[in-house]
């Protein structure tokens, strides 16, 4: 009788002492139009810069939660938009801006804080070459 009892309390106690990793990939594409000949970004997080032959940017953002998150939390934030750019376009520039530190901290209210690692790989045009820090500019048609 006390091994059944043991084993019960183990099964009831186990999912309280996993620290699951929850991690999610998001992919946000933006258009570059032909006028654009400047692109800056501005991020706050661990960035990857490639380029990639193609007309438009893409920003490929691995978010991962540690302990006491679930996969529906992530789902939300994202859908609610904590990991959303909002890029900002004139005649000839285009500026990418991520910042979480202005978001807050995850918490929740049975766990407590939820530690949350963001990083951005960038895939900028091919026909863009890097200038200053965090700034690219359209290369020169010979």
């Amino acid at each position: 009788m006390l091994k059944k009892l043991f084993l019960a309390c183990s099964i009831l106690v186990l999912p309280l002492l996993i620290h699951a990793q929850i991690k999610r990939t998001v992919h946000e594409v933006i258009p570059v139009s032909d006028t654009i000949q400047t692109i800056t970004c501005e991020f706050y997080d661990s960035l990857k810069v490639q380029c990639w032959p193609s007309n438009s940017i893409m920003l490929e953002i691995t978010i991962t939660h540690k302990n006491y998150s679930t996969d529906s939390i992530l789902k939300g934030l994202i859908e609610q938009g904590r990991y959303r750019l909002d890029p900002v376009k004139s005649d000839d520039r285009l500026h990418i801006k991520f910042d979480l530190r202005n978001r807050g901290i995850l918490n929740t209210l049975t766990s407590g804080e939820i530690p949350e690692e963001v990083s951005v790989n960038i895939f900028i045009p091919e026909d863009f070459e890097e200038g200053a820090k965090g700034e690219w500019k359209r290369k020169k048609k010979s």
